[in-house]
């Protein structure tokens, strides 16, 4: 078994636990191992994918592109594309560059783009700007359950903790639970090697968020112009090799603050979670954490918290780089272990 085969994106909080009896442990790394690989597009040569998303809102549904051009490992251009946005990404010559014309963090966006990273386990050479969580030393809690008309083989792990629900069948993911959000895939295709979901939904406390329909295609032939860095990006560095799936150390949450409730909040008994953005810098410091959803009078307990977050470094081809990551804060009622959530706008 690789090294990558042990791996998988991670920004869990809370698993939802499955039912039923549970199946060998041993067969959860196979499992898993078989699912991420063969749900890689990343090792097959120029891959373009397009997703067509829809957004529900009581005033009509939103209807926006999330398209991914990626050439190689170290080349590739993501883009969410509709009338009044525009959230381009670019990885090129090792730097990894971001322009939006939105004023804070698409939190629907940066929800759907981790459901598609959970699919290969959040792959390095794939066209992600989070980086995955080392599984070796994982210590897997194996269930069934029942998801349809499948009996599916569930696997939950890690503390904080989620839960990926498998077709046994044929390994395809049909669930994931992390953090209140359940991401759910269907209508799997096969091109070569790859079998990918067509469907994805990704709902939050069981509101529906996104619904996005799939399509990848290879053997494009991407102009070289259209990785070009736009004008007026961020940028950073973001070390890149032929192997970088195989070159690199996953990082961990080494360091956890718990959130103060505010006294204000606590006498309107104002409960809930709050996203946050955590901008983590080359020695695993938090160096920016911003606000991405949740109530406002909770929201600077939430960022002082994780302000204070630190994760041992991750390294991308020996080199140490700089990533983000997405937190959910509870503000939970005293003696209740599960918050009351809060509604995120779009």
């Amino acid at each position: 078994m690789t090294r990558f085969s042990k791996q998988v994106f991670g920004f869990a909080l809370v698993a939802l636990f499955c039912t039923s009896a549970a199946f060998a442990k041993e067969d959860a790394h196979e499992m898993i191992s078989k699912s991420f690989q063969q749900a890689d597009p990343w090792t097959q040569g120029p891959v373009k994918l397009v997703a067509d998303v829809r957004l529900p809102q009581p005033s009509g549904d939103v209807n926006v592109t999330y398209s991914v051009s990626w050439a190689s490992p170290d080349k590739w251009r993501g883009e969410w594309s509709a009338q009044g946005l525009q959230d381009v990404t670019v990885l090129n010559g090792g730097k990894l560059s971001n322009l939006t014309n939105q004023k804070g963090p698409i939190v629907w966006a940066i929800l759907f783009q981790n459901g598609l990273a959970i699919l290969d386990g959040g792959n390095p050479a794939g066209p992600y700007n989070v980086p995955p969580v080392d599984l070796q030393k994982a210590k897997f809690d194996t269930s069934k359950k029942k998801i349809g008309n499948i009996d599916a083989h569930c696997v939950a792990w890690g503390q904080p903790a989620y839960t990926l629900c498998f077709d046994p069948a044929n390994s395809h993911l049909l669930t994931a639970d992390v953090s209140f959000v359940t991401y759910e895939y269907g209508d799997y295709a096969t091109a070569g090697n790859t079998s990918y979901p067509q469907d994805v939904k990704v709902s939050f406390n069981k509101q529906l968020l996104a619904e996005g329909k799939v399509t990848i295609t290879r053997g494009d032939k991407f102009a070289d112009n259209l990785f070009t860095v736009p004008d007026k990006s961020t940028t950073v560095d973001y070390s890149t090799c032929a192997d970088v799936d195989k070159n690199y150390t996953a990082p961990h949450l080494e360091k956890t603050v718990t959130a103060k409730m505010p006294d204000a909040a606590k006498k309107e008994k104002k409960y809930g979670v709050v996203w946050v953005i955590a901008d983590v810098g080359k020695n695993g410091s938090v160096e920016k954490a911003t606000v991405a959803g949740g109530d406002p009078e909770l929201s600077p307990a939430a960022t002082d918290a994780v302000q204070q977050y630190k994760f041992t470094p991750y390294t991308r081809c020996s080199q140490a780089v700089a990533f983000q990551k997405l937190e959910l804060v509870p503000f939970a009622p005293p003696q209740q272990q599960q918050n009351q959530g809060v509604s995120l706008g779009h």
